[in-house]
């Protein structure tokens, strides 16, 4: 029996198709293109079409009107986006893995989507493991593709979270963890590069990191500098490119279309000049030239190929951002190794160190150990050794492969440490947030952060206020203060560095030519960020 009812203040009719089922709703009469004048009129139509439903004279049509399932509709959105290769990949993982499989035969019709199913479906996907980035990753895609069905075959979006559900404290827990990014000091900022390049056994990765913490650049606009971006007339930098990894690396334009050209201090722009003579070709090979997976999207995008760029790993290559993260940025910062889950699963290990410093290779055996001297911060080893546990004596890993350094001679024995954790939690966006602190505290205008951060402000003030150049000159002022002072506090813990650009800086301060300068960090926010 047809019947009518009203939504979001419009009158519908639904009746029974051949199948039992009834349809998703009509609103509109099919013959004059209008909605309905009255509940009379849509139940009267819906029980004509019942009745030729019933002769079967609907049937074929009825079929032929059946609204696509999700699995169809969902591929029939995504090759119509126009995204980064990185989000096209992202979302057909997310497709692939968590939708399709749970929704892919459904019809898109308003009846075959209970709302209150998603609350409960996100849930089960972190009960059984995922993580609640991955779980809210999900719904949003699966709220995106309802989104676009609308209004042609729903009329609401069934999976839309709903306004004032879970727990208050909760919320504003997840919303305080969001806010506390680490972000460091202008010294910690300078020790934790240090940290990195002795890590990464590649004196450029130090240069590397001072050029993100006192640029403010995001990881893909450092890892795409190339000599032909410096700008000597003014010392300017020239960002108008990103190098992305996706089975492979290809550049675009930076994030949001943010280019923009940024001020540097001097001392920056020193080494940055002679880190050109010094910039190589990496090694990437055109995809045409190699076998690999198509990626959605690159038709926008240009695939690296043989370039010169100022910052690569040892061999050539670029940096694998997780990679490079795990292995370099977080045991620097945290002092610790991160534990690993899976199949090679083990806890977090100390970064252990040699703080010895030893003479000349000899012809035959080792090294011997110069007596009074010392490596600060030391330099790590290819060993890991486990952590001690209070109260039990520690016993050093031996065995293949791992040396028993107890059985060597003194003058020839490592002096090990493990390294203190500097600021646990840190990652490279981190040092983003710490240049924008910076720059907070220092009082630099607002229209210039914005510019420099590659935001966007679309207030009032944002359209009418631009930078100028005495803003320019203090912000340079600031930059050059802060790395002053945070070489000064350095020389303070060790006037030397295996760091050769850092040990020119603490060469000044050794020979009492270095200009003493003034702290632009203010207390409160230097203790804090060392908190």
């Amino acid at each position: 029996m047809a019947y009518t009812e009203i939504r979001n203040g419009t009158i519908r009719v639904r009746y029974k198709l051949a199948n039992g089922k009834y349809s998703g709703g009509v609103s509109e009469n099919p013959d004059t293109g209008e909605p309905w004048a009255s509940e009379d009129e849509a139940r009267e139509w819906g029980r004509d079409e019942e009745v030729l439903i019933r002769r079967g004279i609907r049937q074929a049509a009825q079929e032929a009107e059946l609204p696509p399932t999700f699995a169809e509709f969902a591929w029939a959105w995504y090759r119509g986006l126009r995204l980064q290769p990185t989000t096209m990949a992202k979302y057909r993982s997310l497709l692939e893995n968590h939708l399709l499989h749970r929704f892919g035969e459904r019809r898109m019709q308003i009846d075959d989507w209970p709302s209150e199913e998603f609350d409960g479906w996100e849930m089960d996907m972190i009960r059984v493991g995922y993580e609640r980035s991955t779980a809210g990753a999900a719904r949003n895609l699966l709220v995106n593709v309802l989104n676009a069905s609308i209004p042609r075959y729903m009329h609401f979006n069934p999976a839309e979270r709903r306004a004032g559900t879970g727990m208050k404290g909760l919320r504003r827990i997840e919303a305080a963890a969001r806010g506390a990014k680490v972000w460091p000091s202008p010294l910690q900022a300078l020790l934790v590069a240090e940290r990195c390049a002795l890590l990464a056994q590649h004196d450029d990765v130090f240069l590397q990191m001072v050029t993100k913490a006192w640029t403010g650049l995001r990881w893909s606009e450092v890892s795409a500098l190339q000599p032909d971006k410096l700008l000597p007339a003014d010392q300017l930098l020239n960002i108008n490119q990103k190098l992305y990894e996706l089975k492979g690396f290809y550049l675009n334009h930076p994030k949001d279309g943010s280019v923009r050209i940024i001020d540097v201090p001097p001392f920056l722009w020193s080494m940055l000049v002679d880190q050109t003579a010094r910039a190589r070709y990496c090694h990437c090979v055109p995809r045409g030239e190699r076998e690999l997976p198509r990626v959605d999207g690159d038709e926008a995008v240009e695939w690296c190929s043989a370039r010169p760029y100022l910052f690569l790993s040892p061999d050539g290559s670029h940096f694998q951002r997780g990679n490079f993260g795990g292995s370099v940025i977080r045991p620097a910062a945290d002092g610790f190794y991160p534990a690993k889950k899976g199949r090679y699963a083990r806890p977090a290990l100390p970064v252990l160190a040699d703080a010895a410093v030893y003479g000349p290779r000899p012809a035959r055996g080792r090294r011997q150990v110069l007596e009074g001297e010392q490596h600060w911060p030391g330099r790590p080893t290819l060993w890991k050794w486990p952590r001690a546990v209070a109260g039990e004596v520690f016993v050093p890993p031996v065995g293949r492969g791992t040396p028993d350094w107890s059985t060597w001679p003194e003058s020839e024995r490592p002096h090990l440490v493990t390294w203190l954790p500097l600021l646990p939690g840190l990652t490279p966006h981190g040092l983003r947030h710490g240049h924008q602190t910076w720059m907070d505290d220092g009082g630099i205008k607002k229209a210039l952060k914005v510019e420099r951060m590659g935001h966007e402000d679309s207030s009032i003030q944002g359209r009418y206020g631009h930078p100028t150049p005495a803003m320019r000159a203090e912000l340079v002022e600031l930059l050059q203060a802060l790395w002053e002072n945070a070489v000064a506090e350095r020389f303070k813990i060790y006037p030397y560095s295996a760091i050769p650009l850092l040990d020119a800086q603490l060469a000044k301060w050794r020979k009492g030519t270095a200009d003493k300068v003034i702290s632009q960090i203010s207390p409160r926010d230097r203790k804090r960020a060392a908190s």
